[in-house]
């Protein structure tokens, strides 16, 4: 292991960091508020301690070793830093609560431990806002898009972007990442006008663009969307919700062929709408026969509700804990569902679903059959039996992280419902829960040992597993 590689880098992480921290600095600044001191102390802090680290001397070549650890240990080191500020300007009270607050953040899970989320100065919500959105693309993403790291750039994308089916877009890792995050910037950018047109403040647009298109779901409002109470709004975030639970791949062959011919010829974008068409109508038949809601109205909260659990972004129109239990159920699967590969959500992702369903269809097709040839695919790509295996050991594992961290929440006195509610949307960086933290709660009420618990589960979604488990393995610190 060359930890002088892995400090060096991480070190790099945190001046982009501390940089990031000057926006909601300079709003501090301009409305004169009690937090300013916070953020001029977590500036400086993180500023000293990343050029301290960047300057250290490092030799060899990076391997994958490197990559894993720079990832998962640079997550946690942003995690740690950026909470600073909630917890010098007294907005949370205690560090536990902080580091919670901004894993939730950086993972765009979007649970918080904030009762009074308009009661907290305009500078932390926009911090908050920030770390989602450097999540959603990944601090490490941005770090290749700035800092040239040559060999050690295709290890850290791998590893902080794993996935059993990838697509380069472009030779070079440094400009593909340079072009994820233009895309990504540009998506940011119309849905702030798109909002402030629609008659949201802009401020409020702003925080709201930035949690949407990162899948984060942190809001500048208690109740969420809910509180503009604006179809046209809800259509606006919705639609973007919807776009960025896609294959960021995609949008760059869009740009680059011209035609929006890639998304309706890609085999997990198909699976990905249809799933979110059927949990639409199940959910809206559900309202209006267990509640008598008209069907417009149904049809209005089904679709909100649907796009902001699948695409992991966690915002709510409505109280969604008090529908029916089939509505709830439909929403609890979602949760594991998650958007497609390559998208700023969450949890399992459709493509793995749907080789899983097929995976499964072929065995039992080759245990009434046991000499036929028979191969998983997923449009005309031929997936190997090896990446096949891969994607059962993660659906393993992660369904027993899911069930630990359950197991581990109900310990510190809470219910079935919530503490399985919690372990999920903690896996799948979804954000609300059910029972006593759902849309109209927050996980303040949680005892510590949960929320560390589920802090790790936030960051081994975010990794999707791997990364962050090989750090437990005594051979993986061995040189």
């Amino acid at each position: 292991m060359n930890y002088r590689l892995v400090a060096q880098t991480i070190g790099k992480l945190m001046i982009i960091i501390a940089l990031a921290m000057c926006f909601p600095l300079l709003l501090a600044i301009g409305d004169r508020g009690s937090d300013r001191f916070a953020f001029w102390l977590s500036v400086l802090i993180t500023l000293l301690l990343g050029v301290l680290l960047s300057m250290l001397k490092s030799s060899g070549s990076p391997g994958r070793k490197e990559g894993f650890a720079v990832v998962s240990l640079g997550w946690i080191a942003a995690t740690a830093l950026g909470a600073l500020p909630l917890v010098l300007s007294g907005t949370v009270p205690t560090y536990t609560d902080a580091f919670f607050e901004v894993m939730s953040g950086f993972t765009t899970t979007g649970s918080t431990v904030i009762p009074a989320v308009e009661a907290v100065p305009r500078s932390i919500l926009l911090w908050r806002a920030i770390t989602q959105w450097l999540g959603g693309m990944g601090i490490i993403v941005l770090s290749l898009a700035l800092f040239p790291f040559s060999k050690t750039g295709t290890t850290l994308f791998m590893a902080e972007v794993p996935g059993h089916i990838t697509e380069r877009i472009l030779p070079r890792l440094g400009k593909s990442a340079g072009m994820l995050w233009l895309i990504y910037s540009v998506i940011t950018a119309v849905m702030i006008i798109t909002l402030s047109i629609a008659g949201m403040p802009l401020f409020e647009s702003i925080v709201h663009s930035l949690t949407t298109v990162s899948t984060g779901g942190f809001s500048a409002r208690n109740i969420s969307i809910e509180a503009y109470y604006s179809p046209v709004i809800e259509a606006i975030v919705v639609f973007f919700m919807l776009l960025c639970g896609m294959n960021f791949a995609l949008f760059y062959r869009v740009v680059q062929k011209k035609s929006l011919r890639p998304l309706f010829a890609d085999t997990e974008t198909k699976g990905y709408f249809a799933i979110v068409l059927v949990a639409i109508v199940i959910i809206a038949i559900s309202l209006i026969t267990a509640m008598n809601l008209p069907i417009c109205e149904s049809l209005r909260q089904s679709v909100f509700q649907v796009a902001a659990i699948i695409t992991t972004t966690g915002f709510s129109s409505t109280n969604f804990d008090l529908w029916p239990a089939l509505a709830k159920g439909v929403l609890i699967v979602l949760m594991f569902i998650g958007a497609s590969t390559g998208s700023t959500a969450g949890s399992i992702k459709v493509a793995r679903i749907l080789l899983l369903f097929k995976y499964f269809r072929r065995q039992v097709q080759k245990a009434v059959s046991p000499r036929r040839v028979l191969q998983t695919k997923l449009g005309d790509t031929v997936i190997s039996d090896t990446v096949m295996h891969e994607i059962l050991a993660f659906f393993f594992m992660y369904i027993c992280l899911f069930a630990a961290g359950a197991l581990v929440v109900m310990a510190t006195g809470q219910d079935f419902v919530t503490s399985v509610s919690a372990a999920a949307t903690a896996i799948g960086n979804n954000g609300p829960g059910l029972a006593s933290i759902g849309p109209y709660s927050n996980f303040s009420g949680l005892h510590a040992i949960a929320k560390w618990a589920l802090c790790f589960l936030m960051l081994a979604g975010r990794l999707e597993i791997l990364t962050l488990l090989s750090l437990f393995s005594i051979r993986f610190w061995r040189d």
